[in-house]
């Protein structure tokens, strides 16, 4: 499992553990999102990955009938010889890697090493450290990575190896990387049974709302609500597209803990990714369809799908 707080890096880091998959192994990615649209499993899919997806909730949360199929699915139509987890941020890692261990699964897999990815910067905004999802996920892991090193200054690393060194028991590996940058062999190591959540019954009921009032006047707007945060999110319709500049520039000014889209335009398919107020754009394969999900502490998008609504326009670059 690689997990990781809103914005740590995992979608990146999962991305980059895929590249680096031996050529006779058949691998395969769960991803779990705080919003219904699913935008991981767009960019995974788009990477040639084969995926399945528990979108709206967190893992935690939904760790009972949509999990277990969507394993089970994995399991029996892919037969993958590793499944890669990526849960939501918002998410609780300990119910999850209960049932993983135990019961019927506990006969069909290995459960190694979990993963946490986290940005140091984080490490000095009480908004983070006294999350109890935040806390336990450094606590659960085995293989804790300060990823993002190239932004840190010495008192978020400083920071870092004070969480690091006082986690009980040990880190079975400490790491510190960029643009998330695992070894592959950290997959490898083994679980520590002897770690314990702090807090393992932190997690709340997952509020699902949904808006009439849509980019398209046609498709559902969802969204949700949990932990202080909330998301909305949309797919649109097949043939929608987007001008780059009038996106990008919207994109940019929304004020938004995480803002995830895949979306046609008339330069070319993009993923946009922003956190912290950065935004990247990095080309990518056509998608079936232009999506978008917001996470903010604010329920203040009732805007934007009238503002994305305006940024379509007649025709995109042909994506054959």
């Amino acid at each position: 499992m690689v997990m990781g707080f809103l914005g740590a890096g995992k979608t990146t880091a999962v991305l980059n553990l895929l590249k680096q998959k031996p050529a006779d192994e058949k691998w395969a990615v769960l991803v779990n999102e705080f919003g219904q649209v699913g935008i991981d499993g767009a960019i995974f899919e788009a990477s040639g990955a084969i995926v399945r997806e528990v979108p709206g909730g967190c893992l935690c949360c939904a760790v009972g009938l949509p999990f277990q199929v969507a394993v089970n699915r994995l399991l029996t139509e892919v037969e993958p010889d590793r499944l890669l987890i990526e849960p939501t941020g918002l998410g609780h890692p300990k119910r999850v890697l209960d049932m993983l261990a135990g019961g019927y699964f506990r006969t069909v897999l290995d459960v190694r090493a979990s993963i946490c990815l986290v940005d140091p910067r984080k490490l000095s905004d009480s908004r983070y450290t006294s999350h109890e999802n935040f806390i336990d996920q450094i606590a659960l892991s085995d293989v804790l990575v300060a990823n993002k090193m190239d932004l840190a200054d010495k008192n978020a690393i400083e920071s870092f190896e004070r969480w690091a060194e006082g986690s009980r028991p040990c880190k079975t590996m400490i790491a510190q990387t960029v643009q998330g940058q695992l070894d592959v062999a950290w997959l490898n190591l083994t679980r520590n049974l002897e770690r314990r959540a702090s807090f393992p019954d932190a997690h709340q009921a997952w509020i699902r709302q949904t808006s009439e009032v849509t980019p398209t006047n046609k498709d559902q707007l969802i969204s949700n609500a949990a932990d202080g945060y909330q998301s909305f999110g949309t797919v649109f319709p097949e043939r929608s597209c987007f001008d780059y500049v009038r996106t990008t520039r919207l994109l940019n000014n929304l004020e938004a803990e995480r803002i995830k889209a895949v979306f046609a335009t008339d330069k070319g398919w993009f993923i946009f990714n922003a956190v912290d107020g950065v935004m990247t754009i990095v080309p990518c394969k056509p998608s079936a369809n232009s999506r978008i999900e917001i996470v903010a502490t604010q329920n203040n998008w009732q805007a934007i799908p009238l503002a994305l609504k305006r940024c379509i326009v007649n025709r995109c670059l042909d994506s054959d």
